[in-house]
């Protein structure tokens, strides 16, 4: 019998292209069936055509903060129910046990120091390659950084593949026993931080990743009842301190991406998911409008009456809620108010959803790592 004709390359691409994202390990498996292949989805062409088909990156898994021994940052892979794979992404081993996961961003992870004198506080982290940058403390003198957030300083940028590129540190903080909170933004092109602004002002910023939404940063303070707000543009801090609805009074409350894409908001009362956003009234002055109210008990319909509720994080570009209950991480899709299980943490810290391409040119032969 005589063997199959080769696939055209045009098709042997376009079938290439639809290998799931989530499946990281199925794009080494073909890469080893013929060299023609390997070389193929190792080309920066066919890379670059595969992210802008597959569109946002797919979630990888997520770090988040618990006490063993000690503070100590740690990475969940996502877990089978929410990927396609039987081989997880292996993160690089991350095995400074002092340090604080802050968030993550455009294929970067952000963390800080606790210990008092380190001669750096911020570290940009890069899960995917293992690159890890630390950066100088913006301000001299005993100091606490009170949030940060990261994110690709490339002009023009989609954010499908920002490993390498230029990006910028916003981190807010204050003096010991100061209410005088200052911004200041460090350049990885410059390599120097610049104070932008400062206010007058004592609140409490939440251990909670940032929310970045059109040319702003949203950082919740408060126990989730204020968040402040940083013009990336203006480089001005909290001009308008925003105050969340009053329903979060007893309940903790995180900044999301509202449906139009803006300011909003979301909170766990009475078993139900509240969704908020930040909109302009009748008058030109803004304020809160309730949205959807989603029953969980619903979406999770075997669920113990008894179980804690949690609203640990969100993914930007996605309208992904997390929650957690009883330390099991799930995934809730706003639109489509689908569930998918992603992980365990093991406390009710606040995670960071990590999210990006895992393809040949960035995986450096670890893509199969157990």
């Amino acid at each position: 019998m005589a063997p199959p004709p080769d696939l055209i390359d045009d098709a042997t691409a376009e079938i290439l292209l639809r290998l799931p994202p989530e499946d990281p390990a199925c794009l080494v498996r073909a890469s080893l069936i013929c060299k023609a292949w390997r070389e193929l989805l190792s080309s920066p062409v066919f890379l670059r055509r595969y992210r802008a088909f597959h569109g946002a990156p797919p979630l990888l898994g997520f770090l988040h903060n618990t006490y063993d021994e000690g503070p100590c940052a740690r990475f969940v892979a996502a877990a089978a129910e929410a990927t396609t794979t039987t081989f997880p992404f292996s993160a690089p081993a991350f095995d400074r046990f002092d340090w604080w996961i802050v968030e993550c961003r455009h294929g970067r992870a952000l963390l800080q120091t606790l210990e008092r004198h380190a001669f750096a506080r911020l570290i940009v982290w890069d899960p995917i390659t293992g690159d890890q940058q630390y950066l100088p403390m913006p301000v001299s003198g005993y100091y606490f950084c009170r949030s940060a957030a990261v994110l690709c300083a490339a002009d023009g940028c989609d954010h499908l593949d920002c490993h390498g590129g230029p990006f910028l540190v916003v981190a807010i903080g204050a003096y010991e026993e100061d209410t005088h909170m200052w911004a200041s933004v460090y350049s990885s092109e410059t390599g120097v931080w610049i104070t932008s602004s400062s206010i007058q002002l004592d609140v409490y910023i939440e251990e909670r990743p940032s929310l970045l939404a059109g040319d702003a940063l949203y950082f919740s303070a408060q126990q989730g009842k204020m968040i402040l707000k940083y013009d990336l543009v203006g480089q001005s801090l909290g001009v308008n301190v925003i105050n969340a609805p009053d329903m979060f009074e007893p309940t903790e409350g995180i900044v999301v991406t509202a449906e139009d894409d803006g300011l909003g908001l979301a909170g766990v009362k009475d078993g139900n998911l509240h969704l908020w956003s930040w909109q302009a009234g009748r008058h030109g002055i803004a304020e809160w409008v309730q949205g959807r109210v989603i029953k969980l008990r619903k979406l999770f319909p075997i669920l113990n009456p008894l179980a804690s509720l949690d609203v640990i994080g969100f993914q930007e570009g996605t309208y992904t809620i997390f929650i957690s209950i009883d330390m099991d991480v799930f995934a809730v899709m706003l639109r489509s108010e689908q569930v998918k299980k992603v992980g365990k943490t093991g406390s009710k810290y606040a995670m960071a959803p990590y999210v990006s391409f895992y393809t040949l040119d960035l995986a450096k032969g670890r893509l199969l790592s157990p």
